[in-house]
């Protein structure tokens, strides 16, 4: 068992930089410049950030570091506020997929506060001369598989302090939640990337993410070629769940909660929350912008349990975020739960909900 940590706040920031088609390791291509949301690189043609994640080509400086830029730093970071950051995400906008905003890399156990002139030789240097941020070359890792983020992912994957959206101006504080939340997410997404591996094994959440890190190549090994989008394969994965860890049977669990099986689960209940419409409410939610309203699925009965149909359809029901929520972790009990319906105890109020079924 592990032991629980405590939530440090300010142990990250999310901060801006211009796109760079070069990987931020050469020159940014016209487009590039043209495209920045940053009217300094715009009226002068340069960016600073362009060798963010040279490190693996450019020489360090004497002292070690690799200097790197963000505009977010311009203005230095509260030294009171900032005194527990230990990683740096570096955010950008691929204007050529809708200016879709991604998480491309990190520095980790970071120096800034002033800025750094880059004394080292190099060609490139005499154009890009200084920077705003430094860290050992081991500890900048780029994401060959960026991390693509929006406020929905933000929400469902924890990424930000609840009720904080990515801020505009291009600048997030992060809680240790959050950071070994977006680690964990870099970690499932490159999982050959050798440097953030080694990174995690001396990161101050070592044994957490460690563990997850395990859970998920279980998971994959558990799952193979199985998707979750008919029932005959949500059959197989629930075999495929007998004896296997809690850590790993939860995962089964989301696997399922977001296949097509679970999609179809959505549309058949109208995209609305069965506990909302039960207690004669519409579904307290919002509409996203394919039309729908977003809504979730929930296992009634625990993937822990591993009772027979625990992973099927009919344990299957749609809830708004707030009711799957209160699901988990309100005062609510499951009291009958029959071949047709649910029936609950949700704060001291009875509700009977019918089961879905897919034929």
């Amino acid at each position: 068992m592990y032991p629980e940590k405590k939530t440090i706040l300010n142990y990250g920031i999310l901060s801006s930089i211009s796109w760079n088609s070069n990987n931020w390791a050469d020159h940014p291509t016209d487009e590039d410049l043209k495209a920045s949301k940053y009217n300094y690189v715009k009226d002068n043609a340069h960016m600073h950030e362009s060798l963010n994640f040279g490190h693996d080509n450019f020489p360090v400086e004497e002292d070690g570091y690799y200097i790197g830029y963000t505009p977010m730093f311009n203005r230095p970071p509260d030294v009171e506020n900032s005194r527990n950051v230990q990683v740096v995400f570096f955010t950008s906008s691929d204007f050529k997929k809708f200016n879709r905003k991604t998480i491309i890399g990190f520095y980790g156990f970071p120096v800034f506060g002033e800025w750094f002139t880059r004394k080292s030789k190099h060609e490139l240097y005499k154009t890009y001369s200084r920077g705003n941020i430094k860290a050992l070359p081991e500890d900048i890792i780029y994401f060959q598989n960026p991390i693509v983020i929006n406020n929905e992912i933000v929400q469902t994957n924890n990424l930000l302090p609840e009720g904080k959206k990515i801020s505009q101006q291009g600048f997030n504080y992060l809680n240790s939640d959050h950071v070994y939340n977006l680690i964990k997410l870099a970690l499932s997404l490159n999982p050959s990337n050798s440097k953030l591996k080694n990174f995690v094994e001396k990161f101050p959440l070592i044994e957490k993410l460690a563990k997850e890190e395990f859970d998920l190549q279980d998971f994959i090994g558990i799952i193979g070629d199985t998707t979750a989008d008919t029932l005959k394969d949500i059959e197989k994965l629930e075999k495929k769940m007998k004896g296997q860890p809690p850590e790993i049977k939860q995962r089964i669990s989301k696997y399922i909660e977001r296949g097509a099986i679970s999609k179809k689960v959505k549309k058949l209940n109208n995209y609305k929350c069965s506990i909302c419409e039960e207690l004669g409410n519409s579904t307290n939610s919002f509409v996203k912008r394919n039309g729908n309203t977003y809504i979730e699925t929930h296992h009634v009965e625990p993937v822990s349990t591993v009772k027979i149909g625990v992973l099927s359809i009919t344990n299957l029901m749609t809830v708004c975020a707030n009711h799957h929520r209160q699901l988990h972790f309100g005062n609510v009990d499951l009291i009958e739960n029959t071949e047709k319906f649910f029936t609950f105890i949700i704060d001291e109020q009875k509700i009977r909900i019918e089961k879905i079924n897919i034929s």
